[in-house]
């Protein structure tokens, strides 16, 4: 087992009834993030989570962002993790014709130590290139399949 970088940061992954703990350095990008949760899962031998199939892909794998971080119930926000260069309507500044879109780092996204973020797999069909399709989809968003543990003591009668 390696040892742990004591810098690195402790992010707890949800999915259903499932969390993930992964040690991720602050400079590590959303798309390193993905691509070893998809690691974690796979060597679980993980081939589903609630019916979802695990996808092949780590950019199949979404991440949600707390809508208030003191209160999860109150849903998720899908996280977008690329960083433009300059605005369609905006000129591009220079040198930034050489550069694409840099992913962002979990610190310039915002994600702290200890942080809860969701996550979801993307079906297959869901890639879409209009802006138009994109407004669509964001109305039709499948949800966080995020199950919070209760603290009640009280359980439901029937």
């Amino acid at each position: 087992m390696s040892q742990s970088d004591p810098l690195s940061w402790t992010l707890l992954l949800k999915k259903h009834k499932m969390t993930v703990l992964l040690m991720l350095p602050p400079s590590a990008t959303i798309p390193t993030a993905q691509a070893t949760l998809l690691r974690a899962l796979q060597t679980r031998g993980l081939t589903e989570i609630n019916g979802d199939p695990i996808p092949e892909n780590s950019s199949d794998i979404e991440f949600g962002i707390a809508v208030d971080k003191n209160d999860l119930g109150k849903g998720w926000t899908k996280l977008e993790f690329q960083t433009p260069q300059f605005d369609e309507d905006e000129a591009p500044k220079r040198g930034a014709g050489r550069r694409s879109t840099a992913p962002l780092s979990l610190q310039a996204a915002e994600i702290r130590n200890g942080q809860s973020v969701a996550f979801r797999f993307r079906k297959r069909g869901e890639e879409t290139e209009t802006t138009d399709e994109l407004i669509d989809l964001e109305l039709e968003d499948p949800g966080w399949d995020v199950v919070l543990p209760s603290l009640d003591d009280e359980e439901e009668e029937s």
